[in-house]
């Protein structure tokens, strides 16, 4: 596949992408490396079949994570696999919002909408989880979030400087040693 130049070109990689069995992954490849001359008729246009592509995906989304829930059978794997296969789809919908050709406040809009929708699924699986008297599985979706965590704050914490231990002056007063 050649990346969109034209408004024709953009619409048939939309298209393809609300069609099931495409790989969307390699469709939101090709659009992320295309180009569009932003123009006031074209940009709406755009902007229309981009909300129509995340609406169809979030609703799809949502219902393969449905139906592998209940496939699971309660089973800790399966569900954290189901939550897993959901954040990764709605990634894909992330990188389709952050496309290149749209201005910022259009990218965040697009962002906002998918990142509510993220936020409610989530609430509503942790709701859900209240039933369980076990609290098991609510202890699954809360450290298997379909929220993607920040990958930023450990990198930064990665680049601030560490202090040295001070391992020279006595080695057991830091340390409490407990005997029974």
């Amino acid at each position: 596949m050649n990346p969109p130049n034209y408004y024709s070109e953009w619409t048939k990689l939309f298209h393809q992408l609300k069609e099931l069995g495409q790989e969307d992954e390699k469709i939101i490849s090709v659009l992320e490396k295309g180009k569009l001359e932003w123009t006031s008729g074209v940009a709406d246009k755009i902007v229309k079949c981009t909300y129509e592509v995340i609406e169809f995906k979030l609703k799809y989304t949502t219902r393969l994570f449905q139906q592998e829930l209940d496939h699971s059978r309660g089973e800790e794997a399966a569900i954290i696999s189901a939550i897993i296969n959901a954040r990764y789809r709605f990634d894909l919908l992330y990188r389709l919002c952050r496309l290149s050709i749209f201005p910022e406040d259009v990218k965040e809009s697009l962002i906002q909408v998918v990142s509510k929708y993220v936020g409610d699924s989530q609430e509503a699986l942790l709701e859900s989880a209240k039933h369980d008297r076990t609290g098991q599985l609510a202890y699954t979706i809360r450290h298997n979030s379909l929220i993607q965590q920040q990958t930023q704050a450990p990198a930064a914490a990665a680049r601030e400087p560490v202090e040295p231990k001070e391992s020279a002056s006595d080695p057991f007063k830091s340390r409490r040693r407990v005997l029974f």
